[in-house]
């Protein structure tokens, strides 16, 4: 047994040796000059704060509404978003084709066509005009059509069944196409193979439907494309503003999305569709008859219908031109404050969409969600957008000319490592750290 003396020496040299072991691995981890000194805590989620929806590269349509409410008529509404333009009457009595099923989310292999009234139903063989093969029928009967090959396959009632190697095109009574002893209109709607009308994918007033079997692409899908004339049947189905706003934005939509269905089909027809346009984002949103029809007797739908309908004729309409030609006119939701440059956002520099103070998309006049709004970021989400293994603090580095109403550029994320990562580019920025909604953010918060 040790003397309490003896125990008194060794406890002393013990804490000595723990003294000294302390200060030696302090030694070692402490940070070199200029680097993070310690771990701070990694917070769970980020709040980013912002305002505006969409790309910020064009006419915002709240801007364009509010404009409206305060006075101001379509072809000032769209000189103040395309600085330098003019408005134009031009010929818009083209047809077009418009990509209705067979691409992006329905890419599939087989669809239902149902009529609701007399319809009639052509094959066409090979890459001649000519039907060789007609059949008729009347309301509510289902036509399953699939593809076979290289070929498109309809099936009727009792099982009867017929083979185009070419195309078959649908007309229904009371449009230009088909007009059997009445001109009563009816409509025509694709449902999803073997569902209720439930699942109607789309219905369709005007043209007609040209089914065929994609040159390029899936080997599986059909595409539907309906054929329409531009000017007096398709536009009527264009879905991008509520009909229930004012006349002028009303008017000013109608312009800009003439321009751009016209610039598409100059452009050609695409071979992944059979068509000039799809009915969706891509293009522009064609809803068809939903459009058209809106509300209780369609009051809605003929608001936009007539706006539609400012013309000389049913052939013109007018049109955004630049210099004499057709402009590009891009639009969006609402910005943040300000529209933004082509190039800051896209690549290209285009003379007439150029950045713009817009208070008008912020007014208190009208009812818009995209004044202002807030996202959680995930600590997973940060992470995963800036390549790093955790990230405690989120830094707004660099926005476009204009201030704190401009677009975000530039964005560093710092690790608790020290180590830091960038974005660039405010359509990176918009999807990553926005959820698509828009590249002007305010602010990003670290929530604990």
């Amino acid at each position: 047994m040790l003397s309490s003396t003896v125990l008194q020496v060794l406890r002393r040299g013990a804490a000595v040796k723990v003294a000294a072991l302390a200060s030696l691995v302090l030694a070692l981890t402490a940070s070199p000059a200029g680097a993070a000194t310690a771990s701070p805590d990694v917070p769970a989620t980020f709040t980013v704060k912002g305002a505006g929806y969409g790309h910020g590269v064009g006419m915002p349509q709240y801007g364009a509404q509010a404009m409206a409410v305060a006075g101001r008529g379509a072809v000032s509404i769209l000189r103040t978003y395309y600085p330098g333009t003019n408005v134009a009457w031009v010929d818009a009595g083209k047809d077009l084709r418009v990509g209705i099923f067979g691409s992006g989310s329905d890419a599939r292999g087989s669809v239902d066509v149902v009529a609701t009234g007399p319809w009639r139903l052509r094959f066409v063989n090979g890459s001649g005009a000519t039907a060789h093969t007609t059949w008729t029928g009347t309301a509510g009967e289902v036509l399953h059509v699939t593809r076979t090959g290289t070929s498109v396959k309809v099936t009727r009632k009792g099982g009867v069944s017929a083979v185009a190697t070419g195309r078959v095109r649908v007309d229904w009574a009371g449009t230009r196409y088909y007009r059997p002893g009445s001109s009563a209109a009816t409509t025509v709607s694709l449902r999803k193979a073997g569902k209720t009308a439930s699942a109607t994918h789309g219905t369709y007033r005007h043209g007609r439907l040209v089914i065929s079997v994609p040159a390029a692409g899936s080997p599986q899908r059909l595409t539907v494309v309906n054929q329409l004339r531009l000017n007096s049947e398709y536009l009527y189905g264009i879905a991008e503003m509520p009909s229930s706003w004012h006349t002028s934005a009303l008017r000013a939509q109608a312009i800009v999305a003439r321009g751009y269905a016209l610039r598409a089909v100059d452009a050609g027809i695409k071979a992944s569709c059979d068509c000039h346009l799809y009915d969706d984002t891509r293009s522009q949103n064609f809803t068809g008859w939903r459009k058209e029809s809106e509300g209780t007797n369609a009051y809605y739908g003929k608001r936009w219908v007539a706006a539609v309908n400012r013309t000389r004729s049913g052939a013109s309409g007018r049109v955004v031109r630049y210099h004499g030609t057709i402009a590009q006119t891009f639009y969006f939701s609402s910005s943040g404050g300000q529209t933004e440059n082509s190039e800051d956002i896209w690549s290209a520099e285009v003379p007439y969409l150029r950045s713009v103070d817009d208070p008008w998309s912020l007014k208190t006049t009208v009812s818009n969600p995209w004044r202002a709004w807030s996202r959680t970021l995930t600590q997973e989400q940060a992470s995963a957008a800036f390549g790093l293994p955790d990230v405690v603090a989120i830094k707004i580095t660099a926005r476009t000319a204009g201030g704190s109403d401009a677009a975000v550029t530039r964005v560093r994320a710092t690790s608790s490592t020290g180590a830091t990562a960038i974005l660039t580019g405010a359509e990176t920025i918009r999807t990553r750290l926005a959820a698509g909604t828009s590249p002007w953010i305010r602010r990003v918060i670290a929530n604990s």
